[in-house]
C-alpha cells in the first residue's frame, strides 16, 4: 500500500512535470526559414518583396536577395525585414524568445563587394526597442553564418549586443515580445564601400530551443511510463 501510495505521488508529479514542460517548449519551437519555394513574406530594407532565387543557396537550394548601399549614418542599413506585419516566415520567429528557451539565432549571409563588409542583426519588440548585435565580418563571395547568442550581454567590446535602444537596458522587455527580424550593414565599413550598393544574399535563418527543455520533456516521458509499469505490477 504504501510502494502504491509512493508510485501515484510520482506519477502525478511526472504529469505535472510533462505538461509544464510541454507547454514552454511550445511557446518558441525551433525553426528555419530555408526559402525553399518563396521568399515567404520577407522584405528588403525598402520594405518591398525580397527577390527570390530557386538554387545558389547555403545547400544550392533557394534564398532571397536584396540591395545593400553602405551608409555610415547610425548604426547602418536594414537590408532584410522578416517582419510581424507582412507575415514573414508565416510569424516562426514572433513571440515570447525567454518563454520559449531560444538561446541561439543564427543566419548565412553572402555579398559580393570587393572586400570584407560588417553585418549586424536587429530583433526588435516594436516601440524603438531594440537589441542590435555587435557586427560580424564577412568576407566576400561566400556564405557565412552569423552566430547569435540570446544572452543578456550589452557592450561595444566583444559583448553579444551593442544597444537594447529605447528598452536601454532591459534585456527581458524585448526578448520576451520579438516581432521583427532584420539583418542589416554597419555603418562601420571599409570607407571604399561607403556609398556603394552591393547584392547581399540571405538564407538559413534559425532560431534554436534550450536543449535541456527536449531533455526534461523526454526524460518526463519515460517517468511517466515508468509510473504506469510499475503501477500495473502492484495491481
Amino acid at each position: 500500500m504504501r510502494l502504491r501510495t509512493i508510485l501515484n505521488s510520482l506519477g502525478m508529479a511526472g504529469v505535472g512535470i510533462f505538461l509544464l514542460t510541454f507547454s514552454a517548449q511550445a511557446v518558441v519551437n525551433p525553426f528555419t526559414e530555408d526559402f525553399a519555394t518563396s521568399a515567404s513574406n520577407w522584405r528588403n530594407g525598402s520594405n518591398t518583396a525580397a527577390t527570390w532565387l530557386a538554387t545558389g543557396g547555403v545547400s544550392d537550394s533557394g534564398y532571397i536577395t536584396a540591395a545593400g548601399t553602405i551608409d555610415t549614418n547610425g548604426f547602418g542599413p536594414i537590408v532584410f525585414r522578416g517582419n510581424n506585419s507582412a507575415d514573414a516566415s508565416g510569424d516562426a520567429f514572433v513571440g515570447n524568445w525567454l518563454a520559449g528557451g531560444v538561446t541561439l539565432f543564427t543566419a548565412y549571409v553572402r555579398h559580393d563587394a570587393p572586400t570584407n563588409l560588417s553585418f549586424y542583426v536587429r530583433l526588435d519588440a516594436g516601440t524603438g526597442n531594440a537589441a542590435s548585435t555587435t557586427p560580424q565580418q564577412v568576407a566576400p563571395n561566400a556564405w557565412t553564418q552569423l552566430v547569435i547568442p540570446i544572452t543578456n550581454s550589452l557592450g561595444t567590446n566583444g559583448q553579444v549586443f551593442q544597444s537594447y535602444g529605447a528598452a536601454g537596458t532591459n534585456f527581458g522587455l524585448i526578448f520576451s515580445n520579438i516581432q521583427n527580424v532584420q539583418v542589416a550593414l554597419a555603418a562601420n565599413q571599409d570607407p571604399i564601400t561607403v556609398g556603394q550598393t552591393y547584392t547581399i544574399g540571405l538564407d538559413q535563418v534559425s532560431v534554436v530551443p534550450e536543449p535541456g527543455v527536449s531533455a526534461l520533456l523526454l526524460g518526463s516521458a519515460a517517468a511517466l511510463a515508468g509510473f504506469h509499469f510499475f503501477r500495473r505490477r502492484q495491481s
